[in-house]
């Protein structure tokens, strides 16, 4: 009895070994030829792209007011904005700031409002 028991998985061992071995997988198809960059620079360079009066913006918020000044905006930013990542960073610009603390002051109820919202119409 113990020797049937066993039968179809010595069948089933003996077949598997006999299988053919899997197909190959085909080569990839050759890529079409990759087109040549021109030799030429454009015409205008990249830096002539940039309107002239977004050159002339600092690029920071402590640029544009200072270190210490730039700080009150950003703690102000922190105090009261309602995001859960704020742009709240003296690197960013002021009127970026300055939107999230309009934006914070005018989120929800103002009673509560902290007293620079009057600030921030």
């Amino acid at each position: 009895m113990k020797q049937i028991r066993y039968w179809p998985l010595f069948a089933f061992a003996l077949l598997a070994a006999c299988s053919p071995a899997a197909e190959e997988p085909a080569a990839p198809a050759p890529q079409e030829e990759i087109t040549a960059v021109p030799e030429t620079a454009p015409e205008s360079p990249i830096e002539d792209v940039v309107e002239p009066e977004m050159a002339s913006e600092p690029a920071s918020c402590a640029e544009e007011l200072g270190a210490d000044a730039a700080q009150v905006l950003v703690d102000q930013c922190l105090a009261i904005s309602p995001a859960t990542r704020p742009p709240c960073n003296a690197l960013n610009s002021c009127d970026m700031i300055r939107d999230e603390i309009r934006r914070g002051c005018g989120f929800g109820d103002a009673s509560d409002n902290p007293e620079f919202c009057a600030d921030y119409p």
